[in-house]
């Protein structure tokens, strides 16, 4: 039994080290992009004569997600005996639940369509890849170092919002009482307006309000490509490295 939960380690987790390793990954991976595929012709009334089919095939598809669920959950302590309990709530893993748990939770008539609609999450696995797995570490590394940056910009924006929120909506409140109902719908002006996206479903009438306006998309162009420009900085500094050091080697 250990040795057959070393080779299923070694699958799972280093596929390049196993001779089935790449072999059981693109079977994985063929899977997600099936499964997502059906998730949309299942909307497609066009095709409802086929609906059976794709209920089979995506019954399918999760009888072999939640083989890989327990596989995966069976053979992570190979090496850490009290990891699994970790392990479960690690990203991909909850992940997975999510893909696998509304079809067994619909054998007992819980309508969790939501839930469904989040398989499509499931593309993330795809991360999974070797190929993407030197990237997939250095997209956490630069959320870890640049950390401090970008919850600085978040709480900077964030204080901007509520502060223009009520003052928008004390001035509008009385001009269009239909449209600026409360501080909460007002907040979604707020926050539309202030990533540039306007889509024109709200919008101030009053002299002071149309200011406001002008300085939140103003700021939003300024302050919203921030982010952005730290993340590109830090995303070419570390290819740079990557780049050097391969030379050196």
């Amino acid at each position: 039994m250990k040795e057959l939960k070393k080779h299923l380690y070694t699958i799972f987790e280093h596929p390049t080290s196993h001779s089935y390793g790449i072999f059981v990954h693109a079977l994985i991976f063929l899977n997600i992009i099936v499964s997502i595929v059906i998730m949309f012709l299942q909307t497609e009334k066009s095709l409802a004569s086929y609906y059976d089919l794709f209920d089979t095939i995506n019954t399918i598809n999760v009888i072999l997600f939640t083989f890989e669920y327990i596989l995966r959950l069976y053979s992570i302590n190979y090496y850490h005996e009290k990891g699994r309990l970790k392990f479960i709530f690690t990203p991909f893993m909850i992940i997975d639940l999510i893909v696998i748990l509304p079809f067994y939770l619909s054998m007992f008539n819980f309508d969790l369509g939501f839930l469904r609609a989040l398989r499509i999450i499931r593309i993330f696995k795809l991360f999974r890849v070797v190929k993407y797995a030197e990237f997939d570490n250095l997209l956490f590394s630069i959320l870890r170092e640049k950390k401090e940056e970008f919850i600085f910009i978040f709480v900077g924006l964030s204080v901007v919002v509520l502060t223009l929120t009520p003052i928008v909506y004390y001035f509008e409140k009385d001009a269009q009482p239909e449209v600026f109902t409360s501080m909460l719908t007002t907040m979604w002006w707020a926050v539309i307006t202030f990533t540039t996206v306007g889509y024109g479903d709200m919008f101030p009438v009053t002299a002071v309000g149309r200011i406001l306006t002008a300085i939140v998309s103003f700021l939003g162009i300024a302050l919203y490509a921030i982010p952005g420009s730290i993340f590109t900085s830090a995303l070419l500094e570390k290819m740079n490295d990557r780049k050097k050091k391969k030379r050196e080697k």
